[in-house]
Protein backbone atom coordinates (compact mmCIF):
# COMPACT_ATOMS: atom_id res chain seq x y z
CA UNK A 1 0.00 0.00 0.00
CA UNK A 2 1.34 3.22 -1.06
CA UNK A 3 1.71 5.83 1.55
CA UNK A 4 1.97 9.79 1.49
CA UNK A 5 4.07 12.08 3.01
CA UNK A 6 4.61 16.30 2.40
CA UNK A 7 8.10 17.96 2.94
CA UNK A 8 7.76 21.00 5.03
CA UNK A 9 10.46 22.29 4.33
CA UNK A 10 10.05 24.98 1.61
CA UNK A 11 6.47 25.04 2.59
CA UNK A 12 5.22 28.27 4.77
CA UNK A 13 8.32 30.41 4.30
CA UNK A 14 9.40 31.73 7.53
CA UNK A 15 7.16 29.91 9.90
CA UNK A 16 8.71 28.02 12.68
CA UNK A 17 8.70 24.16 11.61
CA UNK A 18 5.96 22.97 14.30
CA UNK A 19 3.76 25.69 13.19
CA UNK A 20 4.59 24.32 9.80
CA UNK A 21 3.19 20.71 10.87
CA UNK A 22 0.29 22.05 13.10
CA UNK A 23 -0.65 23.49 9.20
CA UNK A 24 -0.23 20.61 7.10
CA UNK A 25 -2.14 18.31 10.10
CA UNK A 26 -5.30 20.53 9.46
CA UNK A 27 -4.79 20.16 5.53
CA UNK A 28 -5.19 16.84 5.88
CA UNK A 29 -1.31 15.43 5.92
CA UNK A 30 -0.45 12.27 8.41
CA UNK A 31 3.46 12.25 7.58
CA UNK A 32 6.23 14.83 7.13
CA UNK A 33 9.73 15.19 6.05
CA UNK A 34 12.38 17.62 6.63
CA UNK A 35 15.91 18.46 5.68
CA UNK A 36 18.23 19.38 8.87
CA UNK A 37 17.60 17.76 12.17
CA UNK A 38 20.78 19.60 14.26
CA UNK A 39 19.55 22.82 14.83
CA UNK A 40 15.74 22.57 15.84
CA UNK A 41 14.28 21.22 18.95
CA UNK A 42 13.52 17.67 18.50
CA UNK A 43 11.62 17.20 22.13
CA UNK A 44 9.03 20.09 20.23
CA UNK A 45 8.88 18.59 17.30
CA UNK A 46 7.77 14.99 18.49
CA UNK A 47 5.51 16.62 20.93
CA UNK A 48 3.68 18.40 17.93
CA UNK A 49 3.61 15.77 16.19
CA UNK A 50 1.78 13.38 18.70
CA UNK A 51 -0.98 16.08 19.27
CA UNK A 52 -1.47 16.58 15.64
CA UNK A 53 -1.05 12.49 14.71
CA UNK A 54 1.68 13.58 12.71
CA UNK A 55 4.86 11.14 11.86
CA UNK A 56 7.94 11.85 11.06
CA UNK A 57 8.45 10.01 7.78
CA UNK A 58 12.17 10.85 6.49
CA UNK A 59 14.81 13.69 7.42
CA UNK A 60 18.12 13.97 5.96
CA UNK A 61 21.14 12.25 6.94
CA UNK A 62 23.57 14.82 5.05
CA UNK A 63 25.18 17.51 7.44
CA UNK A 64 29.11 18.61 6.78
CA UNK A 65 30.48 15.50 5.47
CA UNK A 66 30.14 13.71 1.80
CA UNK A 67 29.32 10.45 1.18
CA UNK A 68 31.48 10.80 -1.55
CA UNK A 69 34.62 11.78 0.10
CA UNK A 70 36.65 8.84 1.52
CA UNK A 71 38.88 10.83 3.37
CA UNK A 72 36.01 11.94 5.96
CA UNK A 73 34.29 8.58 5.85
CA UNK A 74 34.42 8.10 9.81
CA UNK A 75 33.36 11.63 10.35
CA UNK A 76 30.74 10.97 8.01
CA UNK A 77 29.47 7.61 9.61
CA UNK A 78 30.12 9.38 13.03
CA UNK A 79 27.64 11.79 12.19
CA UNK A 80 24.89 8.99 10.93
CA UNK A 81 25.37 7.37 14.39
CA UNK A 82 24.08 11.16 15.33
CA UNK A 83 21.28 11.01 13.18
CA UNK A 84 19.81 7.65 13.81
CA UNK A 85 19.73 8.76 17.31
CA UNK A 86 17.67 11.61 16.19
CA UNK A 87 15.68 9.49 14.34
CA UNK A 88 14.58 7.58 17.55
CA UNK A 89 14.23 10.62 19.21
CA UNK A 90 11.19 11.53 16.32
CA UNK A 91 10.28 7.58 16.44
CA UNK A 92 11.52 7.73 12.18
CA UNK A 93 13.03 5.22 10.99
CA UNK A 94 14.84 6.66 8.05
CA UNK A 95 17.34 8.92 6.79
CA UNK A 96 17.82 10.34 3.11
CA UNK A 97 21.54 10.70 2.23
CA UNK A 98 23.13 13.00 -0.56
CA UNK A 99 25.96 11.90 -2.77
CA UNK A 100 27.75 15.42 -1.80
CA UNK A 101 26.85 17.95 0.90
CA UNK A 102 26.03 21.02 0.44
CA UNK A 103 27.34 24.38 1.38
CA UNK A 104 26.35 28.01 1.53
CA UNK A 105 27.79 28.07 -1.94
CA UNK A 106 26.01 25.18 -3.45
CA UNK A 107 27.03 21.64 -3.15
CA UNK A 108 30.62 20.74 -2.02
CA UNK A 109 32.62 19.78 -4.87
CA UNK A 110 35.69 16.87 -4.82
CA UNK A 111 36.16 17.07 -8.62
CA UNK A 112 40.20 17.86 -8.16
CA UNK A 113 40.60 15.49 -5.79
CA UNK A 114 38.68 12.30 -7.18
CA UNK A 115 38.06 10.89 -10.20
CA UNK A 116 34.26 10.40 -11.05
CA UNK A 117 35.01 6.54 -10.91
CA UNK A 118 36.89 7.38 -7.24
CA UNK A 119 33.88 9.00 -6.33
CA UNK A 120 31.31 6.32 -6.65
CA UNK A 121 34.06 3.89 -5.20
CA UNK A 122 33.89 6.21 -1.94
CA UNK A 123 30.01 6.04 -1.79
CA UNK A 124 30.18 2.45 -1.91
CA UNK A 125 32.40 1.97 0.41
CA UNK A 126 30.82 4.13 2.84
CA UNK A 127 27.48 3.16 2.92
CA UNK A 128 28.87 -1.07 3.10
CA UNK A 129 30.88 0.06 5.84
CA UNK A 130 27.44 1.56 7.44
CA UNK A 131 24.99 -1.37 6.39
CA UNK A 132 25.74 -3.53 9.90
CA UNK A 133 25.44 -0.63 11.66
CA UNK A 134 22.38 0.27 10.07
CA UNK A 135 20.96 -3.87 10.11
CA UNK A 136 21.41 -3.34 13.62
CA UNK A 137 19.64 -0.21 14.33
CA UNK A 138 17.05 -1.14 11.98
CA UNK A 139 17.70 2.09 10.08
CA UNK A 140 16.80 2.77 6.32
CA UNK A 141 18.73 5.52 4.37
CA UNK A 142 18.03 6.28 1.11
CA UNK A 143 20.90 7.21 -1.46
CA UNK A 144 19.32 10.40 -3.36
CA UNK A 145 20.58 10.82 -6.75
CA UNK A 146 20.61 14.73 -7.67
CA UNK A 147 20.96 17.34 -10.34
CA UNK A 148 24.94 18.78 -11.11
CA UNK A 149 23.13 22.09 -12.63
CA UNK A 150 24.61 25.90 -11.52
CA UNK A 151 26.54 26.06 -8.30
CA UNK A 152 25.74 22.12 -7.85
CA UNK A 153 28.08 21.30 -10.83
CA UNK A 154 29.99 18.83 -8.45
CA UNK A 155 27.28 16.27 -7.63
CA UNK A 156 28.77 12.85 -7.40
CA UNK A 157 25.94 11.13 -8.78
CA UNK A 158 22.86 12.35 -10.79
CA UNK A 159 21.24 9.19 -12.18
CA UNK A 160 18.79 7.02 -11.71
CA UNK A 161 20.57 3.70 -13.03
CA UNK A 162 24.04 4.49 -11.30
CA UNK A 163 22.49 5.10 -8.08
CA UNK A 164 20.55 1.54 -8.37
CA UNK A 165 23.93 0.16 -9.57
CA UNK A 166 25.44 1.49 -5.78
CA UNK A 167 22.15 0.57 -3.60
CA UNK A 168 22.74 -3.37 -5.33
CA UNK A 169 26.50 -3.51 -4.46
CA UNK A 170 26.45 -2.32 -1.03
CA UNK A 171 23.85 -5.49 -1.06
CA UNK A 172 22.04 -4.48 2.46
CA UNK A 173 17.88 -4.31 2.98
CA UNK A 174 18.72 -1.03 4.95
CA UNK A 175 20.15 0.85 2.03
CA UNK A 176 17.74 1.64 -0.85
CA UNK A 177 17.23 4.58 -3.32
CA UNK A 178 15.23 7.26 -3.45
CA UNK A 179 13.70 8.47 -6.92
CA UNK A 180 12.96 12.56 -7.27
CA UNK A 181 10.88 13.32 -10.36
CA UNK A 182 11.87 16.48 -10.78
CA UNK A 183 16.10 15.55 -10.30
CA UNK A 184 15.10 12.99 -12.97
CA UNK A 185 13.61 14.64 -15.32
CA UNK A 186 15.96 17.65 -15.26
CA UNK A 187 19.16 15.00 -15.52
CA UNK A 188 17.86 12.35 -18.44
CA UNK A 189 14.32 11.86 -18.41
CA UNK A 190 12.83 8.71 -19.19
CA UNK A 191 10.87 8.77 -15.55
CA UNK A 192 8.60 6.00 -15.64
CA UNK A 193 10.88 3.00 -16.77
CA UNK A 194 13.73 4.39 -14.39
CA UNK A 195 11.29 4.31 -11.73
CA UNK A 196 9.83 0.85 -12.71
CA UNK A 197 13.47 -0.68 -13.63
CA UNK A 198 14.43 -0.09 -10.55
CA UNK A 199 11.60 -0.58 -8.21
CA UNK A 200 13.28 -3.64 -6.48
CA UNK A 201 15.51 -1.33 -4.36
CA UNK A 202 13.69 1.93 -4.80
CA UNK A 203 10.64 2.40 -1.88
CA UNK A 204 10.55 5.72 -2.09
CA UNK A 205 9.98 8.54 -4.51
CA UNK A 206 9.58 12.64 -4.57
CA UNK A 207 7.26 14.72 -6.40
CA UNK A 208 7.52 18.19 -7.93
CA UNK A 209 7.28 19.35 -11.47
CA UNK A 210 9.72 20.88 -13.94
CA UNK A 211 11.37 22.67 -14.56
CA UNK A 212 10.68 24.90 -11.37
CA UNK A 213 10.05 22.64 -8.88
CA UNK A 214 6.69 23.65 -8.33
CA UNK A 215 3.70 21.07 -7.30
CA UNK A 216 2.93 18.13 -9.66
CA UNK A 217 0.76 19.34 -12.40
CA UNK A 218 2.08 22.87 -13.10
CA UNK A 219 5.16 22.22 -15.30
CA UNK A 220 5.83 19.70 -18.33
CA UNK A 221 5.86 16.08 -16.20
CA UNK A 222 2.58 14.21 -17.39
CA UNK A 223 1.72 13.52 -13.56
CA UNK A 224 -1.49 11.65 -14.72
CA UNK A 225 0.12 9.41 -16.95
CA UNK A 226 3.39 8.40 -14.87
CA UNK A 227 1.52 8.06 -11.71
CA UNK A 228 -1.09 5.93 -12.95
CA UNK A 229 1.45 3.32 -14.73
CA UNK A 230 3.70 3.51 -10.76
CA UNK A 231 0.63 2.51 -9.17
CA UNK A 232 -0.47 -0.32 -12.31
CA UNK A 233 3.63 -1.53 -11.76
CA UNK A 234 2.80 -2.00 -8.30
CA UNK A 235 4.74 0.31 -6.17
CA UNK A 236 3.85 -0.27 -2.71
CA UNK A 237 6.31 2.46 -0.90
CA UNK A 238 6.13 6.27 0.13
CA UNK A 239 5.15 9.04 -1.86
CA UNK A 240 6.48 12.50 -0.68
CA UNK A 241 5.69 15.63 -2.40
CA UNK A 242 8.90 17.71 -1.91
CA UNK A 243 8.28 21.29 -4.10
CA UNK A 244 8.48 25.05 -3.84
CA UNK A 245 5.14 26.45 -3.66
CA UNK A 246 4.12 28.25 -7.11
CA UNK A 247 2.65 30.85 -4.65
CA UNK A 248 1.14 30.63 -1.48
CA UNK A 249 1.15 27.30 0.02
CA UNK A 250 -2.33 26.12 1.00
CA UNK A 251 -3.54 27.44 -2.85
CA UNK A 252 -1.09 24.24 -4.08
CA UNK A 253 -2.56 21.88 -2.02
CA UNK A 254 -5.39 20.89 -4.85
CA UNK A 255 -3.01 20.16 -7.27
CA UNK A 256 -1.18 17.68 -4.43
CA UNK A 257 -4.32 15.99 -3.19
CA UNK A 258 -5.35 15.48 -7.01
CA UNK A 259 -2.08 13.92 -8.11
CA UNK A 260 -2.58 11.07 -4.59
CA UNK A 261 -6.12 10.06 -6.21
CA UNK A 262 -4.22 9.44 -8.94
CA UNK A 263 -2.01 6.54 -6.93
CA UNK A 264 -5.13 5.60 -4.90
Amino acid sequence: MIDFAINIEPLYPGMDICGKIERVSAAGFQAVEFWSWDDRDLSRIKETCRRHGVKVRAFSGTKSYSLCDREHSKEYIAWIRRSIEAAKELDCDTLILFPNHFTPSGCADFRDKYSREAMIANITHTLTCLAPLLEEEDMTVLLEPLCNLGADAGMAVTDTALGADIVRAVDSPKVRLLCDVFHMQVMHGNLLQNITDNMDVMPYLHLADAPDRHEPGTGEINFDFLLRNIKESGFDGTVCFEYFPAGETEAGFPYIKEAGKLLL
